[in-house]
């Protein structure tokens, strides 16, 4: 695998060129707002040379590669984040999440792919960088997003030297509770070691033919409600008929994918659209198939 340092920052600026219409859309689809994605430039970079945007509020999206990881900065001054960012609500992270998971497969290299991601809104961007780090010969790729008469530069920088310093702010304001075990419970109840991972930390880990899949597009389908109607009745329907379900409005909605369901949920407005909120994932059907014994032929 390549350094992780500047010595990519050609392999990262095509990647950013080859993927910009999917850095744009996912952007677009989050921010509820077109916005277009021109890669101005790549090369070295210094903390104290970052953009005046970056010493205000904003976005950091923590792209995390083995034990370092890329930061994409996203300026609240430029007028692209949603005003909920900072403070949104399941539907909202669902996006941010989602927003981290198709940069992580996008901004980077192929073999730097980056698996584990987060996002955070902070006070002061250049303040949680300076804490975080640069490591060893950071590089730097300049990302130019507009959206009408607003632009604003996203500085995406690597290797950042201590990714988990950005949750240093999160720690001190955590309750105590909330890291004690309940009282009158032993610490091997607990468990005083995590249980290992089962993430797979390197995208090199998985087969070539899985990491194509992971970039096929497939129909997902929400079904409202079903219903059977006799042929003389559908055609005897008109404008205003109303049809009837056997279905309650409370009632969980099945997504699909293909003829499979694989969660569940509940409907949901975001802005101007109709959203799911997932509240259920569905395992997927065990089936069987019985093994008959062969006869043996002398």
């Amino acid at each position: 695998m390549a350094e992780f340092n500047i010595e990519i920052v050609d392999q990262v600026l095509a990647a950013c060129q080859t993927n910009a219409g999917e850095v744009s859309d996912a952007l677009s689809r989050t921010m509820n707002r077109k916005i277009s994605l021109e890669v101005e430039e790549g090369g070295p970079v210094a903390i104290d040379a970052l953009p005046p945007e970056c010493q205000g509020p904003g976005l950091l999206i923590l792209l995390k590669v083995e034990a370092s990881a890329a930061l994409l900065v996203l300026p609240e001054s430029s007028g692209l984040l949603p005003i909920w960012y900072d403070n949104p609500d399941p539907t909202g992270e669902s996006k941010l999440s989602t927003l981290g998971q198709e940069l992580g497969m996008t901004l980077l290299p192929d073999e730097l792919i980056a698996l584990e991601f987060e996002t955070h809104a902070v006070e002061n961007l250049a303040e949680v960088i300076s804490r975080m780090g640069l490591g060893p010969k950071p590089g730097q790729i300049s990302l130019r997003l507009t959206s009408d008469e607003k632009s604003t530069t996203a500085p995406l920088l690597w290797p950042i030297a201590n990714p988990a310093a950005i949750h240093a702010d999160e720690a001190a304001n955590e309750s105590p509770t909330a890291t004690k075990p309940p009282e009158g419970t032993s610490q091997n109840a607990q468990g005083s070691n995590p249980p290992p991972s089962s993430r797979i930390s390197d995208f090199n880990e998985l087969p070539a033919y899985s990491r194509s899949l992971l970039r096929i597009s497939v129909p997902v389908k929400v079904t409202l409600a079903h219903k059977r109607m006799k042929i003389s009745d559908i055609v005897e329907l008109g404008v205003g008929a109303i049809i009837e379900f056997d279905k309650s409005c409370d009632d969980a909605l099945n997504v699909e994918i293909g003829d499979q369901t694989v969660a569940a949920g509940e409907a949901v407005k975001v802005g101007d659209k109709f959203g799911l909120r997932l509240t259920e994932v569905v395992m997927p059907e065990e089936r069987y198939i019985s093994l008959k014994g062969c006869r043996r032929v002398r």
